[in-house]
């Protein structure tokens, strides 16, 4: 019931914000298309923001009935006599643009890679459906954050994880919106799903702009899809591709603003309320973008100066369409001019500003109130924090492939990685790229700047550049692929503007100089067409196999293949064989409603996995405990129930001292850190149940250990305490005469079996309990 109602609030957040991408205004098609997918993220992000956090009842009756009542007024709004009409005009541009999208098809180049992009993002869905959420990031505070919203029953602070409560959510809005319906955050990898389109179309569009047929706009649009760093994070929570699109989506509104303008005009709309009515949207793009992530304030920043530029190329072009009135002298022209754009591009910022806010303000605000820094934990703008992004994130995650080199040679390297075939991650650094990047899409992006160049197009040549340019070199990691999304995405635009210059009928340029034939430069294009797809399809291949899958155990893991994966999605247990899931199966042993507690020292990253697939444990994080007797006070302050502790870790001393007082805490899962070995580098962790257990505790610290050689070949242990109660998950060696030659980790009914390899068979051994900080050292002789 909860699954079809998502389905009716997502269909009426569709139909409400198409009614208002129609009445907008926009002159093209794919403007329309934009403006619906942006409103309707929007939409969705805000509704559960109002509801969430405002109202702070995250539940599926009161986000269907917001969802359902603002999509009914959107619709009544948009059907009134005075905006019927214009929704009408872009209804009928929306309807057009499907077969004009067929016919793109046609062109050989846009079928393949459409059948490539779609076969891939298939692969990622399957990969997300099958096997959940795998991705470091999403496990540690993606996933989490809306997860712990879903538990207290509102969007707020999250304290138990620090990067979901500094960090802004707005892509976790979404994750959200379906949490409150399905109870849970399983389709938190679909989040990404909108910004994946948005992100698409926009490169499309602004292809369009730059003057692109609309069959070279489509391939531009496919081809951002069909970069590695962008589809391998598809089966992910990450949010970059999320940045880069509404990024995107800014910037092809701020250019289009003139080309709106001159829409409007040609149809007797006034044109300044097309221009303020166009920067509303920009506006609410850039809401979107800084709630995804805190980079998109120099995006914001960057738009804000365009669009008062663009305001004066159109208040210009407003002045040349209208009536010449009396002369005036040049001071008094220039001064007039300046004045005009002050009062038109003020109230422009004003409407940036105000959806930006409402939109994406929360997190900030919410940041700042809580820590004194809207940025924390970084250092930024005169906010104290605990470092700077580059001394909290690059330094600490930065590959030894660039370690040690400048941003320009780092960057370069890592383009030039691509060339080889390594196995790809979604959080690739250096490289990411694909080969089409190397070979093709940085080559033909200069020349597309040529071609802006040579056509006088200077708008969208410092337009474009501009930005980017900026941002490289604010970026504190230049050659991560995953932060730059947006140069390939121009490189695809790039394309598209080269083939359809080389497709110009025309075979002369100006000044009456003879240029390359007709029929030349048709087998450059067809040349180009065919290394782009030859080289996307070997970089989707190479990204694709082997998958990020780990599969295996605590002594040997690999990165499974395509095939491997696919065995992994028919099997029904595959839980336990998939990394890092598997290392977090003991956790099943804490029944559901309980509470998991930890310390900062325990580098417990994978939250997600402790808090379970439905989120059915809680956690509660105790900071860093200054000493035992500080922990214990923590501890019961919190009135968790269970506690994990990290072994070989700032976590040793506290571990010891709870091993050491069984009365207070009852060893759950052992192992000598048998739950999250995979990942974090410390040794993983053990759980505890914490109660009074000291009517059941067994005074004699004695351990019985009982050894009976079965054959030559094996041993069989069974270790128990003196009330004969199992010692379940400890380690046991066998010692030959030269030292330890086997061990193994014992059962829940404390039994195990040591294996006696061949070059100490038939010789005498001996067993070894080592203790485990209560209950003291056992030996067992086994004859020869």
């Amino acid at each position: 019931m909860n699954a079809a109602a998502l389905v009716i609030a997502l269909a009426a957040t569709l139909a409400g914000c198409g009614h208002l991408a129609c009445a907008s205004g926009m002159r093209r098609a794919v403007d329309v298309v934009l403006l619906w997918l942006l409103l309707t993220t929007a939409q969705l992000s805000a509704l559960t923001l109002l509801v969430g956090a405002l109202l702070r009842r995250l539940d599926a009756v009161p986000l269907f009935v917001a969802a359902l009542v603002v999509a009914a007024a959107e619709i009544a709004a948009t059907r009134r006599a005075r905006v019927d009409g214009e929704r009408r005009r872009g209804r009928d541009l929306v309807r057009a643009l499907a077969p004009r999208v067929r016919r793109s098809w046609r062109h050989p180049a846009v079928g393949v890679v459409a059948l490539l992009v779609g076969a891939q993002y298939c692969w990622r869905g399957a990969l997300a459906v099958f096997l959940g959420p795998l991705d470091y990031d999403g496990l540690w505070y993606h996933l989490p954050g809306p997860g712990i919203w879903l538990q207290q029953g509102y969007v707020g602070h999250t304290p138990q994880v620090l990067w979901a409560d500094v960090y802004p959510q707005g892509q976790e809005l979404l994750t959200g919106f379906s949490g409150a319906f399905l109870g849970d955050t399983r389709l938190g990898w679909a989040s990404g799903l909108p910004f994946l389109a948005l992100g698409a179309v926009a490169t499309a569009g602004i292809a369009r702009t730059a003057g692109a047929r609309r069959a070279h706009a489509t391939l531009a649009g496919l081809g951002i899809l069909a970069v590695p760093a962008v589809f391998l994070e598809a089966s992910t929570t990450y949010v970059d591709f999320g940045t880069t699109a509404t990024a995107l989506a800014s910037l092809h509104l701020t250019l289009g603003l003139r080309s709106t303008v001159a829409a409007a005009i040609t149809r007797g709309v006034d044109p300044k309320r097309a221009l303020r009515r166009q920067v509303w949207w920009i506006g609410i793009a850039l809401g979107v973008a800084v709630g995804v992530k805190s980079s998109n304030l120099l995006t914001a920043a960057m738009v804000g100066v365009l669009v008062v530029v663009q305001t004066g190329y159109v208040l210009a072009d407003v002045r040349r369409g209208a009536p010449s009135g009396p002369p005036r002298g040049r001071v008094a022209g220039l001064r007039g001019d300046a004045a005009a754009l002050v009062r038109e591009a003020v109230p422009n910022v004003a409407r940036l500003g105000l959806p930006m806010t409402a939109l994406g303000g929360y997190w900030y605000v919410r940041t700042w109130i809580r820590y004194g820094n809207p940025f924390y934990p970084f250092s930024m703008f005169g906010f104290p924090g605990r470092g700077t992004v580059d001394e909290l994130i690059i330094r600490t995650t930065i590959s030894p492939l660039v370690i040690g080199e400048g941003k320009a040679r780092a960057t370069l390297h890592s383009w030039l990685l691509d060339r080889e075939r390594f196995a790809y991650t979604y959080d690739q650094q250096p490289g990411g790229f694909g080969l089409q990047w190397i070979y093709l899409l940085l080559p033909v992006l200069v020349a597309g700047l040529v071609v802006f160049g040579v056509r006088r197009r200077f708008d969208l040549l410092w337009g474009l550049v501009l930005p980017v340019i900026v941002w490289g070199i604010a970026s504190p990691a230049p050659w991560w692929a995953r932060y730059q999304l947006i140069v390939p995405a121009l490189g695809c635009v790039g394309l598209a503007v080269v083939l359809t210059a080389l497709a110009e009928r025309s075979d002369r340029v100006r000044g009456g100089r003879v240029a390359v034939p007709m029929s030349a430069r048709r087998v450059l294009a067809g040349l180009l067409a065919a290394v782009f797809v030859g080289t996307t399809a070997v970089s989707m291949w190479w990204a694709t196999q082997p998958t990020n899958t780990w599969t295996g155990d605590r002594y040997g893991a690999h990165r499974a293949n395509v095939r491997e994966a696919v065995e992994l999605m028919r099997d029904p247990d595959r839980d336990r064989r998939i990394l890092p899931t598997a290392a977090y199966a003991g956790l099943d042993r804490v029944p559901d409603g309980r509470t998991i507690a930890f310390t900062d020292f325990t580098r417990a990253d994978f939250l997600y996995l402790i808090m379970g697939e439905h989120g059915q444990r809680r956690i509660t994080n105790l900071g860093e405990p200054r000493d035992v007797a500080d922990f214990t006070r923590r501890l019961r302050a919190s009135g968790a129930q269970y506690l994990l502790l990290g072994v070989g870790n700032g976590d040793r001393d506290l571990l010891l001292a709870v091993l050491g007082d069984r009365g207070h805490y009852r060893p759950v899962v052992r192992g000598n850190g048998g739950i999250g070995w995979f990942g974090g580098g410390f040794g993983g962790a053990e759980l505890f149940e914490v109660g009074d257990f000291t009517r059941d505790l067994c005074a004699n610290r004695e351990p019985d250990l009982a050894v009976t050689a079965r054959d030559p070949g094996t041993v069989a242990v069974v270790l128990r305490d003196a009330c004969g109660a199992p010692l379940f998950e400890v380690d046991v060696v066998l010692l030959g005469a030269g030292g330890e030659v086997a061990r193994v980790v014992t059962g829940a009914r404390g039994e195990a079996v040591l294996r006696v390899p061949d070059p100490v068979a038939g010789q005498p051994v001996r067993v070894r309990f080592a203790g485990d900080g209560y209950y003291g050292p056992a030996e067992a002789a086994v004859g020869g």
